[in-house]
């Protein structure tokens, strides 16, 4: 692992690189520009230090986090193999983490579009508060009426978490004007890739497992929300977030439907009201029917 501290910088926040495999300077350089432009046209924020970790590999990038996240006492799953850039604030200070072997064969529209992506969470999303998260009533509720265990209800506290900030974040960079570079950064999160369709067949057949995986789905969804009604792009939007579902059957896509249609657009500014909020619609909507209609299925 190689650090250095970028020089020559007239704004703040100030950023240190981690560098770790074969990293050349001129990545480096571009990445910190995109990260650069960002910083100044979201501001005023209340981000002055931000730590850039960028590795060569992905193997690496799995092994590293798997390891902090133990370190630090996080409880749920990693579910972040696949995505070419993350934000976490383990530390208590905001970190982007990079991997340039998932971003190398990715057009520069998207590459830049996922590292503003994360810009905006360090942003919104820059403390601890927002990465370890006290587990809401209405989950301690199906834990206990249920029988759900506790990691399944912690996994799906992240799975929520995430696609709430993801949303947040996407509402933001939209209406700071990040409309062409975003939409196809969502437009790569809506993608169905095989491993969606092998772990959903996978699925199947467990209700666990299955509404861990639709939860899953939000993610992509809330990130698209803030296009939906844009004037150049929000039918296109909407075509690819129906794709994105087209593999999962009607009746489990349009419980995922009816979460995206009536949870995100009503959320506020509060970061941690909005989770409980669509943790809430997450039950009522997905986790009770399945739950239910599985108990109706052994009966």
């Amino acid at each position: 692992m190689a650090n250095w501290k970028s020089t020559d910088r007239k704004r703040k926040p100030a950023i240190v690189v981690s560098k770790f495999g074969k990293v050349g300077d001129e990545e480096i350089t571009h990445v910190l520009k995109v990260i650069d432009e960002t910083y100044e046209r979201l501001e005023p924020h209340e981000v002055n230090l931000l730590d850039l970790y960028v590795f060569e590999k992905s193997s690496a990038v799995d092994a590293f986090m798997t390891k902090e996240t133990k370190d630090v006492g996080v409880i749920s799953s990693f579910f972040g193999e696949s995505f070419f850039a993350l934000h976490d604030a383990y530390r208590g200070i905001s970190r982007i983490i990079l991997c340039l072997e998932r971003m190398k064969n990715l057009p520069r529209l998207v590459q830049r579009g996922g590292i503003r992506h994360e810009v905006g969470h360090s942003v919104l999303h820059g403390s601890l508060l927002y990465y370890i998260l006290p587990l809401p009533s209405a989950l301690s509720e199906i834990v206990t009426r249920f029988g759900i265990s506790r990691g399944h209800a912690v996994n799906l506290l992240y799975l929520i978490s995430i696609a709430v900030k993801d949303y947040e974040v996407s509402r933001l960079l939209y209406a700071k004007g990040y409309v062409e570079d975003q939409a196809a950064y969502v437009k790569y999160l809506l993608r169905v890739t095989e491993d969606d369709r092998i772990t959903w067949m996978i699925s199947r057949g467990n209700k666990l497992a299955e509404i861990l995986h639709l939860v899953s789905c939000l993610k992509s969804a809330g990130c698209a929300v803030p296009f939906l009604l844009d004037s150049q792009s929000g039918e296109k939007m909407k075509r690819l977030l129906l794709d994105s579902l087209s593999y999962i059957p009607e009746d489990y896509s349009k419980l995922l439907l009816n979460v995206i249609s009536k949870g995100f657009s009503s959320l506020g500014k509060e970061t941690i009201s909005n989770i409980n909020h669509i943790t809430r619609l997450v039950i009522e909507s997905i986790v009770k029917p399945i739950i239910q209609n599985m108990g109706a299925q052994r009966d």
